[in-house]
């Protein structure tokens, strides 16, 4: 197995030499539903049985932390509160604001190893995010989107996150106007999506607005294609 990488400059003014830090790049971001359908398929128990599994982690986790307590899981992570931003003094005050109360997970083994054989690939030429094709699915018609009919967007370094508000994909007519698509699939080599409502027909602009899987220290790209609207 690898990880693709790329390093970045660290912004750290006071350094007296520069140094860098990687950023992993990720293959793809599954929503809740994905997640839950994966784990459920790789441990035999029901989608609904692992999400109800997942609200109470999450439940009991918020009652800990709001005792003051460091939570314990087992294998995974302890979780504990931290405070974000910097006093004025020893005696405070606390500013709503400037500082915030956070919880930190440190994690354990033997998650905490799961990744050890991987091997580290560095790409730090950058992810240049392109589309290749788009195909309508019900037609098979490529560069040819018909009303709300899927259609499937091959490249590479797509993967934009449907979590993130500026990572999308859109049609843009002659006067600039944008229409994003729902995405239902993303990874780095395939993102599915369709129209809430059919377009006019005409040509159009599709575009994909992604990080290509590195995460938010990554500025937003573009990938472009000329499609037609049926």
């Amino acid at each position: 197995m690898t990880v693709k990488y790329i390093t970045v400059k660290g912004q750290e003014h006071l350094a007296r030499t520069p140094f860098y830090f990687g950023i992993p790049q990720h293959e793809r971001t599954m929503s809740k539903r994905e997640a839950y359908e994966h784990i459920a398929g790789k441990t035999g128990y029901t989608p609904t049985s692992v999400r109800a599994a997942f609200m109470a982690a999450a439940e009991f986790l918020r009652e800990n932390q709001a005792r003051g307590n460091a939570t314990q899981l087992d294998g995974v992570a302890v979780v504990r509160n931290y405070v974000k931003g910097s006093f004025d003094g020893l005696s405070g005050p606390w500013v709503k604001g400037r500082n915030v109360l956070l919880v930190n997970a440190v994690e354990k083994d033997p998650f905490k190893s799961v990744l050890s054989s991987a091997t580290p690939v560095n790409q730090t030429e950058g992810a240049k995010p392109v589309i290749n094709t788009a195909l309508d699915e019900t037609t098979l018609v490529y560069d040819v989107i018909t009303g709300t009919d899927v259609f499937s967007i091959a490249g590479a370094d797509l993967a934009p996150d449907a979590t993130r508000d500026d990572e999308y994909v859109a049609l843009v007519d002659a006067h600039g106007v944008e229409t994003r698509a729902t995405t239902t699939f993303s990874d780095l080599q395939n993102v599915k999506a369709h129209l809430e409502a059919a377009l006019p027909a005409g040509e159009y602009t599709l575009k994909v607005y992604t990080r290509s899987g590195l995460g938010e220290r990554f500025g937003v790209k573009t990938a472009t294609r000329k499609v037609a609207v049926g």
